[in-house]
């Protein structure tokens, strides 16, 4: 058992750079209220509703994650799975809590949760080979992850020609990202521009819908945009909008990112964008939520 927590810790360590055009699970909220009395209050005041099981699930669900209960979500959610059966968004929601859980605990229970993480994809994937937000995360856990924890780097390599068939825009970002990490700079620099190229032809700022551009992809694959845009300051207006369109949520404060990491990046774009005012205004922002957040202080140092 020892010798796969040494090997989790590796896999740990994948994550721990600061900044990364692919990297951003070190800027996923980790503080947990699941012991606060208004969450307890809410999940009481919840349970009087008269509703279906169903409704009442679904509420829950996102009230724990509004309070990070992370542990009720998955339970919430096999529950789910028990009621209306398997479904890939279900299982990708799973998948997903669990993979959260792994990395945050960074103890060796946090096997458990990567296991769970696994199988949930794959499980998604049986049910429907070109789920495209499955195929995104699948593909990152299978070659980030070691091979004795479960890791197949040939087998993510595999599952990212399938994504550059089905959707090109995440299947030029996965195929760069293998690169990047395999230090193939060349076929690295190719899918690169090969998505920033699929990115400037899809015009997203001039869609009528956002809403609908991304209901088939990942939660996150609107900061993916702007997190990669922002790195390498090429297709901001693209990077500053799908942004915008994170932003707008309803509880987009409350959702799964840092709000300092989310200010930090719409700062980074809007100064690539040439709005220098509003740009201080930003990571200024960033700063009052973490005086200590690395990259809003080098960046505002750097830049004003």
């Amino acid at each position: 058992m020892n010798n796969y927590f040494f090997f989790f810790l590796i896999f740990l360590n994948l994550y721990s750079q600061k900044e990364s055009p692919f990297e951003n699970l070190n800027f996923i909220k980790t503080k947990s209220n699941n012991n606060n009395k208004i969450y307890k209050q809410e999940v009481d005041k919840l349970r009087t509703y008269e509703a279906s099981e169903i409704d009442i699930i679904e509420k829950e669900i996102l009230l724990a994650t509004k309070f990070r209960d992370l542990k009720k979500v998955i339970l919430l959610l096999n529950r789910k799975i028990e009621i209306e059966g398997e479904s890939p968004d279900l299982l990708y929601q799973l998948g997903g809590t669990n993979g959260i859980l792994a990395y945050q605990k960074k103890n060796l229970f946090s096997v458990i949760y990567l296991n769970e993480m696994l199988k949930s994809f794959s499980k998604a994937l049986d049910l429907d080979p070109n789920h495209v937000p499955t195929l995104e995360a699948h593909i990152d856990a299978l070659y980030s992850v070691p091979k004795i924890l479960g890791g197949d780097k040939k087998k993510a390599i595999k599952l990212a020609e399938r994504l550059n068939q089905v959707s090109k825009l995440e299947g030029h970002l996965s195929m760069a990202m293998i690169y990047f990490k395999n230090e193939n700079n060349e076929m690295y620099n190719l899918y690169l521009n090969n998505f920033f190229n699929e990115l400037s032809s899809l015009s997203i700022c001039e869609r009528d819908n956002l809403k609908i551009f991304f209901s088939k992809k990942s939660n996150n694959f609107p900061i993916k945009i702007s997190q990669i845009t922002s790195f390498f300051g090429k297709e901001v207006d693209s990077g500053l909008c799908a942004l915008n369109f994170y932003m707008q949520a309803p509880n987009f404060k409350k959702n799964l990112y840092s709000l300092e990491w989310i200010y930090y990046l719409k700062s980074k774009l809007t100064f690539l964008n040439g709005n220098r005012e509003e740009s201080i205004r930003l990571i200024n922002l960033s700063l009052d939520l973490n005086p200590d957040f690395e990259l809003s202080q080098t960046f505002f140092k750097k830049n004003f």
